[in-house]
């Protein structure tokens, strides 16, 4: 991740003042499907880096990343683990000195796995990648000198296809595919600091 910070700062010497920011972000994560809630043990909570891309004007650009996992625990014995990658360009506008909001469309994507005992007692392992889109919406404010807080809401619709499956150790080929809706939503907070900053001036 320390190569992504300095990628984004070459950015920033790019003509037109570029600002860029990092963060770390934690966010509650929950599918839209309650039937998860049981099978998956979800919600739960997600952890990743973000960074933004903020051009003169209203347009910046947020990237990241997040990893989610959920280990067997009592009564369960599936694991559930992933990764979960994202760019929204968003509109940005400053409401007050220190303080802004934000708001627009993203792609994200998912790479993730599952083990566990399924509702005829057979082990399942299984695992899986797809790209969809949400929305995102939130608030940047200033704490102190380049630091800032974010607090963010994303919807996500996305969905996956899945014809084999290890079942028992034995891979298994599932027919009709089945059709996985990785539809979700999330309140998410980060810490960041500015890099740069656009023209060289601070927000």
């Amino acid at each position: 991740m320390l190569s992504l910070a300095v990628i984004l700062s070459l950015f920033s010497g790019l003509p037109g003042g570029l600002g860029v920011d990092v963060g770390a972000s934690i966010s509650s994560f929950a599918p839209v499907e309650t039937e998860y809630d049981q099978r998956f043990r979800t919600p739960g909570f997600s952890y990743g880096i973000v960074a933004s891309l903020d051009a003169p004007g209203p347009l910046v650009i947020h990237l990241g990343g997040e990893y989610f996992s959920k280990k067997a625990a009592s009564g369960w014995d599936g694991e559930v683990s992933s990764m979960l990658f994202w760019a929204f360009p968003c509109a940005q506008l400053n409401v007050l000195d220190g303080f802004s909001v934000f708001g627009g469309p993203g792609i994200v994507g998912v790479n993730g796995s599952y083990s566990g005992t399924d509702d005829f007692g057979s082990f399942v392992e299984a695992d899986g990648s797809s790209v969809g889109f949400a929305a995102s919406a939130g608030a940047d404010l200033t704490l102190w000198g380049p630091i800032f807080a974010r607090l963010e809401f994303r919807h996500g619709w996305m969905d996956m296809k899945s014809d084999r499956v290890i079942k028992d150790g034995a891979e298994t080929v599932v027919y009709p595919a089945v059709d996985t809706d990785l539809g979700y939503s999330q309140y998410i907070f980060s810490l960041n600091v500015h890099l740069s900053a656009v023209d060289g001036e601070g927000m």
